[in-house]
């Protein structure tokens, strides 16, 4: 069995790297602070594999390791050992040691544990209405199969869905792969599809006179045509990050797996999901509850408008957890990446692995807790958006829709801070709550949210998916014509058949695009809290960052 493992978390979160002047040359120590280190003593110096204290090029070949000390007096306290040094320790023992210099330590302490408990309860909630829904509807149907043939689960329902998932799945996996082979180009004809596609709405919702929709997809078209010109000039630099993030997905190909299972559960979720809000529609909906003539349950309007909120809410959190927890493990594999690649340690083997077993055990109940907050905030916009459209009142409508447009920005915000608080959780095992202050200290500390801001690749790979749920969409549309599904011969169901194409393609890259901006959001936050690692270890890397970003040397080390 691995053991999982994590970062210590650090007292102090930028100590002033030591002057490489006040290095000694051969222990890489103070001489005032090293011990007398031979092969015939058991003691190590505390600070002999503490990376921060070695020369800033002490990982370049440019170090001459072999030079003798400057020493006036010939004290054999600085002599190395006639045999050499011992080899530095494995993995494993140096996790074990207990030592706060080792880079990360054995963790077993369980996070946030009530939220893990709510969030079982919720499911089991949400079988047993499945459960109750299903089996009512299967009554339904062998009473009275004429009257509800409009809200059939057939063979034609599965279909559709199937298909629209197939083609989510393969607009997804070649978008990974582009990302993967041009990320400068793939950066800029994603922008430019995404100008191209709001434009194209534009002129169509003007054709068919949809005026209100064509003002909304002209504002965003006009808005992301002004951006081009201000995120032009930081495409090299996005291109730097998403080249080396795909490189070491390339490298450690268990994260695209893992991203895939994400992909695959969140799909016949989604499935399960629909059938369910289908079923509890026609058993507790009043008009068709009435309609089918059932007796199995009660048909009332409070009582259909609290289990379609709690399903809103189950399906809001589910899919919340599943993106966080990949978003948790592929984190963890990057962080590996940053702190011990180059290092006597060297990356764990497996480290998707470790990094998962963590996400799934001491670390679930953060993820949980942090999912909650985002699915509370989803339901209260939606229910505010349909407040917005059933309030005759045209003041009461304009401030729901005020105040869905306030909660949905609230919601944005979160998400978007929360992915850098779980970067915290996948490499220390923080509780939510100190993640989330601990990321506010940082940003505010280290300036980085001028890296954050400046980054391209969370946008584009919002704007991909919102390309490939549209594409989605359109090939769900094209089904409907071509091939007539029984239970939509009126054409009535062709909005939700795009809708629910839509979301399953948009929710499909999400998921596995998450692997993407994962890699962007660790980087980052490795860089605020060891700026100095990466120029030990990957010179290479930190010389790019700084010539693409002029700014960051500034903006980090500041």
């Amino acid at each position: 069995m691995s053991q999982q493992y994590y970062m210590p978390e650090p007292k102090h979160y930028y100590p002033p790297p030591t002057s490489p002047s006040s290095i000694h040359p051969y222990t890489h120590t103070n001489p005032e602070k090293t011990s007398n280190y031979n092969n015939n003593s058991n003691e190590t110096p505390s600070n002999y594999y503490n990376n921060n204290e070695r020369p800033l090029n002490y990982y370049n070949n440019d170090y001459n390791h072999n030079e003798r000390p400057p020493y006036e007096s010939q004290n054999t306290s600085y002599m190395p050992p006639q045999n050499g040094y011992p080899p530095p320790p494995s993995f494993e023992q140096a996790m074990n040691s207990g030592s706060d210099n080792s880079k990360f330590n054995t963790r077993t302490k369980y996070q946030d544990l009530w939220a893990v408990i709510l969030f079982t309860l919720d499911l089991l909630a949400f079988i047993a209405v499945s459960a109750i829904s299903l089996r009512n509807y299967a009554i339904i149907q062998r009473q009275n199969r004429t009257s509800v043939e409009n809200v059939t689960l057939n063979w034609s329902t599965i279909w559709i869905l199937m298909f629209c998932a197939g083609i989510g799945l393969a607009l997804s996996t070649g978008y990974l792969i582009l990302a993967h082979k041009f990320p400068k180009q793939f950066i800029k004809v994603t922008f430019f599809l995404s100008i191209v596609m709001y434009w194209c709405f534009t002129v169509y919702f003007f054709i068919v006179k949809y005026f209100s929709l064509a003002i909304l997809f002209a504002i965003v078209a006009i808005f992301y045509t002004l951006y081009w010109f201000w995120w032009k000039p930081l495409i090299p630099f996005s291109s730097v990050m998403l080249r080396t993030i795909t490189s070491i997905m390339n490298r450690y190909k268990a994260m695209i797996l893992t991203a895939f299972v994400g992909l695959f559960v969140h799909i016949l979720y989604t499935i399960w999901w629909i059938f369910t809000l289908i079923a509890a529609y026609q058993v507790w909906y009043p008009a068709a509850c009435k309609q089918a003539k059932t007796t199995s349950t009660n048909c009332q309007t409070g009582q259909f408008t609290v289990i379609v909120i709690f399903l809103l809410f189950t399906y809001y959190w589910v899919s919340q957890v599943i993106q966080t927890f990949i978003h948790v493990t592929t984190s963890g594999v990057f962080a590996s990446y940053y702190f011990l690649e180059g290092t006597p340690q060297g990356v764990p083997p497996s480290p998707t692995l470790g990094s998962a077993k963590r996400a799934a055990t001491t670390s679930f109940g953060s993820i949980c807790f942090g999912s909650l907050l985002v699915a509370i905030l989803q339901v209260i916009r939606q229910l505010l958006r349909s407040l917005a459209q059933d309030v005759d009142n045209p003041l009461g409508a304009f401030c729901a829709a005020c105040a869905a447009v306030i909660v949905g920005y609230i919601d944005a915000l979160l998400e978007y801070f929360n992915f850098y608080a779980y970067t915290q959780v996948a490499i220390y095992g923080k509780s939510f709550c100190d993640a989330v202050k601990d990321t506010w200290t940082m940003i505010q500390d280290r300036g980085i949210e001028a890296v954050i801001n400046d980054n391209l690749i969370g946008s584009v790979v919002t704007m991909g998916s919102f390309l490939v749920g549209m594409v989605t969409a359109l090939f769900g549309y094209l089904y409907t014509i071509i091939f007539h599904p029984s239970f939509n011969d009126g054409g009535g169901f062709t909005p939700l058949i795009v809708f629910l194409a839509f979301i399953i393609g948009f929710q499909m890259l999400s998921i596995i695009g998450s692997v993407i901006f994962s890699g962007a959001a660790t980087t980052f936050v490795c860089l605020a809290e060891d700026p100095d690692a990466l120029a030990r270890t990957k010179p290479d890397l930190y010389n790019e960052v700084v010539r693409t970003y002029p700014g960051f040397a500034q903006g980090i080390r500041a």
